[in-house]
């Protein structure tokens, strides 16, 4: 795979608004529309090499600061804190290595959810070969993009919610419903054989009149059942949810999934307003992340000033 048209592209577009005089406020917006839809398909279409992602964000970082795209100046607040929520003091940009993650877990929700399409019958046929996504192994064999894929389960398996209601849909064995596990993962393979459930079985297998019905043969079974013996059932097919009831996948959160976070910031709607003016937002965010080159900061960084008063006419 030729990742170098992304790069090129990403450089061509920094290159042609070198005649236009932008504010910060400016090319903020230029990145977080033009520049970022243009690598948004690559990253959703392939998990790309490290170089490519670390190239796609020294683009859109010297141009942010610098107005090109080949600069290799330093900005004024590290690229790591600039790609933060606003609401956590950044500036809402993604960088290519966090996004390209969260859109490849995109691909694997659509897999277990087992979206209907031609690509994802062919991804159970072939890649999958008729095994379920939560236990596939990964092997030498598998491809690079397919290997990416399957580890994303790490970070998903613990932002599923499965909602058992009529337990038509779920695997008894190999979905995480159990707990926030699948019970293959709890107890090991053996459970199927000793149990004398089928490997194929759903949920709705050990439910009999509205009720669970467990076989008792084995202690593990009886420790099951006693704790799935809480477990409302609600009327309507089963349902899988992200993160909470009611809330379905998102780019946007499961992005979230892969940054480090802080605080909420208490200036957040005082920068961020909905009438605001981008160049003078911009400056303030600044002011607040310690960006601007002020005396003080010079003095920290060991720059030595004339201790005079300036005017500025």
């Amino acid at each position: 795979m030729d990742c170098k048209v992304v790069v090129d592209k990403l450089m061509r577009r920094t290159t042609s608004w070198l005649s236009n005089s932008l504010s910060f406020g400016g090319r903020l917006q230029l990145l977080a529309s033009v520049l970022f839809s243009i690598h948004v398909f690559w990253c959703s279409t392939f998990m790309l090499p490290v170089v490519v992602k670390k190239e796609c964000d020294r683009i859109l970082r010297s141009f942010l600061w610098h107005g090109v795209g080949n600069s290799n100046k330093v900005g004024k607040v590290a690229w790591s804190k600039v790609c933060s929520p606003k609401e956590e003091r950044g500036l809402g940009i993604k960088d290519a290595r966090s996004w390209n993650r969260a859109a490849i877990m995109k691909i694997g929700w659509d897999i277990f959810q087992r979206k209907v399409s031609v690509w994802m019958n062919w991804c159970y046929a072939v890649m999958l070969k008729n095994k379920h996504f939560w236990v596939a192994p990964i092997t030498g064999a598998c491809s690079w993009s397919w290997r990416n894929i399957l580890r994303t389960r790490e970070v998903m398996i613990h932002k599923v919610l499965y909602e058992v209601k009529d337990g038509n849909l779920f695997s008894l064995w190999f979905d995480p419903w159990y707990t926030g596990a699948s019970i293959i993962d709890k107890f090991g393979m053996t459970m199927i054989q000793e149990s004398g459930i089928p490997r194929d079985a759903k949920i709705n297998s050990v439910i009999s009149e509205g009720r669970w019905n467990w076989p008792r043969n084995l202690w593990d079974l009886i420790k099951i059942s006693n704790t799935t013996a809480t477990l409302p059932f609600q009327p309507g097919s089963d349902m899988i949810h992200w993160m909470k009831n009611g809330c379905t996948f998102s780019l946007h959160y499961a992005w979230k999934a892969f940054i480090s976070h802080n605080p909420i910031v208490p200036w957040l709607n005082v920068v961020w307003f909905p009438r605001r003016i981008p160049r003078q937002s911009f400056c303030l965010w600044l002011t607040f992340r310690d960006g601007h080159k002020t005396l003080d900061k010079l003095h920290r960084w060991g720059v030595r000033t004339l201790n005079i008063i300036k005017y500025y006419y």
